[in-house]
């Protein structure tokens, strides 16, 4: 009890620390942002995301609906968008502490804690306004459940109930990973079919189909297409053309110096307990099975290998549990020097791709307060959807050389803009250099400059 408090403690400062300190960022976290703040406003369908002017068939409503009070109560800002991650966040580590200690005992489910907290892209998207905390918690919930079913049959109920949620982050072919898991400790370690396999699927149907069904008779074959027929979202278009082993790179880069405890114990190796060597065989496979299908895809995301990052840490945290028991003070010492090491490591791949949302947001206020409410307004910057978020407006324009993707309404090509001024008198244009736009001078109307940015009426 006492080492879950000091779990719950710790992550609460990892992720709350920082909670309301700068503005959303862009994409994805101002995007949700806005989504959201169209919920609370009202007049639209709660099934699928509205954003930016038209309904945005994407992501399952399920992180938003659990913001929603958040933004209704406290109005829209930085640390409501983020909250229902941050409080993910510190479940999902808190079950990772959990199930290392049921699967390996208490020290390994520590370091097991630490490991996750400490691996490369997790904390600052955890800490973040997006899904993924959401989604590894409600998976990880469903592992753990299904672990203590063993004991009593109700947790069977709760692990159908977490997996069916689970549909309703990310859709549902991504939710079937933590079947894929179940499956292969029922293979494995059970050798035998899941327990009380009915009961999983039938709870599982119960808490997802409700949105599938009722979506499909609100929105019809759209839908349909995207959110059952679709479930990669488009990115195996051209999976051969797209194939590389950029997520096996991600995983190397993020686990970072924790691959130097590793690498000692496995010089170390000894024949295993069978039981335990089983144990380790499902985390491996489902690691794997998880992240190599991912090199295929035409984006390459370092983040979407956080679902296996758990089992990661448990990995690593097995490894660290068996050098622990044959030195404590020598474990403990390579163990705090390998932790500072892995810091770095993180602030390092978090500076990366250094943000720049602030630009935006500032932006974005400053519109909000000259631009009149429903006049059109075209940013020829990439900090879009902070801007969108902090302007107030329902709708933005944004620039592109040569025109955005298929169903990117919102994206006009330079060529373009002439007819788009003509076409919707008062127009205004947020851009950092005028000359890039191709637009008659006599049709300019006023002119203000605010951070390097000029803000042109028509």
């Amino acid at each position: 009890m006492l080492t879950s408090l000091v779990v719950l403690i710790a992550s609460f400062i990892i992720f709350f620390r920082n909670i309301n300190l700068y503005p959303l960022r862009n994409w994805d976290e101002a995007w949700y942002g806005e989504i959201i703040k169209n919920m609370v406003q009202g007049g639209h369908s709660l099934l699928v995301p509205f954003w930016n002017g038209q309904y945005y068939f994407d992501k399952p409503p399920l992180y938003f609906w659990l913001s929603l009070p958040f933004f209704k109560f406290f109005g829209a800002g930085e640390w409501q968008t983020r909250i229902v991650s941050t409080l993910a966040a510190i479940s999902a580590s808190l079950l990772v502490y959990l199930v290392g200690k049921r699967l390996f005992g208490r020290a390994v489910g520590l370091f097991a804690f630490i490991v996750f907290v400490s691996l490369g892209q997790l904390t600052m998207r955890f800490a973040h306004g997006n899904l993924d905390a959401l989604l590894v918690f409600l998976f990880l919930a469903s592992f753990y459940f299904y672990l203590l079913s063993s004991q009593r049959k109700i947790f069977a109920t709760f692990c159908g109930i977490s997996l069916g949620l689970g549909f309703l982050v990310k859709g549902w072919f991504l939710g079937l990973y933590p079947a894929l898991i179940i499956s292969l400790w029922a293979f494995f370690v059970e050798k035998k079919l899941p327990r009380n396999l009915p009961l999983i699927v039938l709870f599982t149907f119960i808490s997802s189909s409700w949105y599938f069904t009722l979506g499909a008779v609100k929105f019809g074959k759209p839908f349909i297409n995207w959110y059952l027929l679709n479930p990669v979202a488009g990115l195996l278009g051209s999976p051969l053309t797209s194939l590389s082993l950029r997520y096996f790179q991600d995983l190397v880069k993020d686990i970072g110096f924790w691959w130097i405890p590793v690498v000692f114990f496995i010089f170390k190796l000894k024949k295993l307990p069978s039981t335990q060597t089983k144990i380790l065989t499902v985390l491996l496979i489902s690691i794997f099975l998880f992240i190599f299908p991912l090199n295929f895809l035409s984006e390459k995301l370092g983040w979407y290998n956080l679902p296996a990052y758990p089992q990661v840490a448990i990995l690593i945290a097995y490894a660290l549990g068996k050098l622990y028991q044959k030195s404590a003070k020598i474990s403990f010492v390579l163990i705090a020097i390998v932790l500072i090491a892995q810091i770095y490591n993180v602030a390092r791949i978090e500076n990366i791709y250094p943000d720049r949302s602030k630009v935006g947001a500032d932006l974005g206020k400053f519109a909000k307060d000259i631009i009149p409410h429903g006049e059109p307004i075209v940013l020829d910057d990439h900090d879009f959807t902070a801007f969108l978020f902090y302007s107030n407006h329902q709708m933005v324009y944004e620039t592109s050389q040569n025109g955005g993707k298929v169903g990117e309404w919102w994206t006009l090509k330079y060529d373009d803009i002439p007819q788009f001024i003509e076409n919707n008198p008062k127009t205004w244009i947020v851009t950092p250099d005028p000359k890039t736009l191709k637009f008659k001078g006599e049709s300019l109307r006023e002119e203000m400059i605010y951070n390097g940015y000029h803000f042109l009426q028509f």
